[in-house]
């Protein structure tokens, strides 16, 4: 027996013989603890005895001859590794990237509007005309007074004769401010004999010319062009863009972009003519708007809640719309302030100065935002349904009638008055001037509230709509009756109750 072979065994039978007892003894459990010494295991060579050659039987056997070394055969070459494979390890495959939320990004709509402004606003009208809710969103706009201008003395659908519309302004409370920006559908003939009617409803006029190339014009009073208190001009760019802009930015729109002088007018009106490509940038979107630099541009008051100095909307264009509310603080402590606000006072207010009724409903949609802080930004995230969406926006629009100095009743008339020239229309299939020829209606008359009869005097600025300068007649006789707004139900003078009449407002030049 070979010696490796020997100590093998010897080495196996010497475990076996001391640890034999060990291995039996914690096996049998008997429910005794018995401490057990310490072994020391000495492990002792054993040499097996081969009985015949103890016992001399016979000449020993001679060793047998060594077995002839038998070479393996040669292993086969490994396989090429496929393509691509390396030697080292496997690498551990990237995870996956967190799917885009809607919002994600910063919008852009501040470069579709002069450098000076602080609010911007971008509809995307092709994707919102189709929404459950398209009507609340056109009551919205609808009690501003360069809507009822150009949209509603135009004749045009503000969503099915538009694919984008851009509201612009250093000062929102100032109309002359405001800028207007819109890519239309209609031919640029047809768009410029809305806005003649427009003037014309009026009492202005819009002598058009060419300079630079551009198509331009400016309504000025009939009756005295120098009494022009509305700086502003419409232009027609290219790819059937139009601007309603003050005057101040026509040199530089008729000389193009320069930029080596920074965010110029002309700059932003090249932007225009790619409005649909900023509208790209959050393709779900219906509506983008930003306010930028409120502390710069409103004076605050003592205030229930930390005022952001910047927000940034965006409301999904969905039949149950996801909207996203971004907000800039001045610092990161206001932030964590305003976040503290809402999880703590936010709560408390609803249930201390909502009406029980609404009190509810102001609770579960409190409670299904999303609230997300980073440094000093706060997202507010939240999908609300159908009927949420258009409950909102419902309270919206009356805030900004209200706000506007317009009633009900003035309302009412003028979305009869779209209502009816759609109708007219055949769905789009008619344009405007065809389908108002059709009508045959008239210039519509005012509705002029009297100033409140306790005051004895015209009134504020704002109290009232006071009637504008008519050179033919057709408004109020001087001493003729109107509609108070304090009793909507009392009919102008020769018109039946239950038939009121369908008209646009005239808004005459605010002092």
């Amino acid at each position: 027996m070979k010696s490796a072979r020997r100590r093998t065994l010897a080495v196996l039978g010497t475990v076996a013989i001391h640890g034999l007892p060990l291995v039996t003894f914690s096996t049998c459990s008997l429910g005794i603890d018995v401490e057990m010494p310490e072994f020391e295991f000495e492990l002792t060579e054993v040499e097996f005895i081969d009985p015949n050659q103890e016992l001399g039987d016979g000449a020993p056997e001679p060793e047998p001859e060594p077995e002839p070394i038998v070479e393996p055969p040669p292993e086969d070459p490994p396989e090429d590794p496929p393509e691509g494979d390396t030697d080292g390890p496997e690498e551990p495959e990237p995870e996956p990237e967190p799917k885009k939320q809607f919002g994600d990004k910063k919008s852009r709509v501040d470069k579709l509007g002069p450098a000076n402004s602080n609010f911007f606003m971008l509809l995307n009208a092709k994707k919102t005309a189709g929404l459950p809710y398209a009507e609340s969103i056109i009551e919205i706009m609808a009690a501003l007074p360069d809507f009822q201008f150009v949209i509603d003395g135009g004749g045009f659908h503000p969503l099915r004769d538009f694919n984008y519309l851009v509201i612009a302004s250093p000062d929102i409370r100032d109309v002359s401010q405001t800028f207007i920006a819109v890519e239309y559908k209609l031919t640029p003939e047809e768009v410029r004999a809305g806005l003649d009617r427009a003037a014309a409803d009026r009492d202005q006029s819009i002598e058009w010319e060419e300079r630079g190339g551009f198509t331009m014009g400016n309504p000025k009073p009939t009756a005295d062009p120098e009494s022009d208190w509305d700086p502003r001009w419409f232009v027609f760019l290219d790819d059937k863009v139009a601007v309603y802009v003050r005057e101040e930015f026509l040199p530089s729109i008729v000389d193009g972009p320069d930029d080596s002088k920074g965010k110029t007018s002309g700059n932003f009106v090249a932007n225009l003519t790619k409005m649909r490509r900023f509208a790209a940038r959050e393709p779900k979107a219906a509506m983008q708007m930003q306010m930028k630099d409120i502390y710069a541009s409103v004076r605050m008051k003592k205030t229930p809640f930390t005022i952001p100095d910047a927000i940034e909307v965006m409301a999904e264009a969905a039949a149950g719309p996801e909207i996203v509310v971004k907000m800039g603080f001045l610092d990161e402590p206001a932030a964590e302030k305003f976040e503290g606000e809402w999880k703590e006072l936010l709560p408390r207010f609803i249930d201390d100065k909502v009406p029980m009724l609404m009190r509810g409903m102001a609770r579960g949609l409190y409670e299904q935002i999303d609230l997300e802080r980073d440094d000093a930004g706060v997202t507010l995230r939240s999908e609300f349904s159908k009927t949420q969406a258009t409950l909102i926006l419902d309270q919206v629009a009356s805030i900004s009638s209200k706000m506007l100095r317009r009633t009900p009743e003035q309302m009412e008339q003028l979305r009869q008055r779209r209502t009816e020239l759609w109708k007219a229309r055949e769905g789009g299939k008619l344009p405007p001037s065809v389908a108002l020829e059709k009508l045959k209606t008239p210039v519509p008359e005012d509705l002029v509230p009297e100033p409140p009869a306790a005051s004895g005097s015209a009134g504020s600025p704002g109290d009232t709509l006071p009637p504008p300068p008519s050179g033919d007649g057709s408004g109020p006789a001087p001493g003729g009756d109107a509609p108070q707004p304090a009793d909507p139900a009392q009919p102008a003078d020769g018109q039946p109750a239950e038939d009121p009449p369908k008209s646009s407002i005239k808004l005459a030049p605010p002092t």
